[in-house]
């Protein structure tokens, strides 16, 4: 009798495992497909028929899942933001010199995007799009990325001073440069923007411009006035 009670507590215990594997599976399966259904449709026209529909697994799955289409989204923006952040991290752990940090990190963060159309439309497309709550959290990644250029410089053999208050202006430039080839759909064509991005953010980098010197007599000189072209031009011919 006692063997047949554990026999069947096994049995259940199979079950629920295998259950719990099941819905990982379909989770994942899902999470897979938002990229490749809001690429298609956009985010607004995204619905949770088409997820379902490429993830293959029945409408009820989703709703164990996620709460709406949303969350889906939430969740894969998530799971991308982690794998782009691997990315560039494994590069600047891997390189001593700040220029061949910074140059490894976006080729490698490109050939991500180039080799993943939907993941970049998600990521530098969509995500800004998809409510406030979603564009918020899309921002504080940008954010995240800025503060690694200031740890790239960290222990680094050609180091630099990072120039202060421009890592989000350089990020947003970067970022502003890959949109312009994924909104023409040249996604494939990334990788070649990397020299010239390379140029862009390594001129966060460096020190920041000397103070003009001035002479000790022009110190209790009166500020010279600007002058019109016209002005200037007259008195430099007499």
């Amino acid at each position: 009798m006692d063997n047949a009670k554990d026999l069947l507590q096994t049995q259940r215990g199979r079950r629920q495992i295998s259950a719990d594997a099941v819905a990982v599976d379909q989770r994942q399966r899902m999470l897979a497909a938002l990229p490749d259904a809001v690429a298609e449709n956009g985010f607004e026209g995204t619905t949770v028929e088409h997820i379902v529909k490429l993830g293959q697994v029945r409408r009820n799955s989703f709703y164990e899942q996620f709460a709406d289409k949303r969350d889906c989204f939430a969740a894969a923006h998530e799971i991308a933001q982690e794998r782009l952040l691997g990315v560039l991290t494994f590069q600047c752990y891997t390189r001593s010199g700040l220029a061949d940090r910074v140059d490894a990190a976006l080729g490698a963060c490109l050939d991500l995007l180039a080799g993943n159309p939907s993941l970049a439309r998600l990521l530098v497309i969509e995500a800004p799009a998809a409510g406030e709550e979603i564009a918020a959290r899309h921002q504080e990644w940008l954010e995240r990325y800025a503060r690694l250029l200031q740890l790239a410089a960290v222990g680094s053999t050609d180091v630099a001073t990072p120039r202060p208050a421009l890592e989000n202006a350089v990020v947003g430039a970067v970022v502003s440069r890959v949109k312009q080839l994924i909104l023409a759909d040249e996604i494939a064509d990334l990788p070649r923007l990397g020299p010239e991005l390379l140029e862009l953010t390594l001129c966060y980098y460096g020190s920041p411009e000397p103070p003009l010197r001035v002479s000790a007599a022009a110190e209790g000189a009166e500020s010279p006035q600007p002058q019109s072209p016209d002005r200037r031009g007259a008195l430099e011919r007499a």
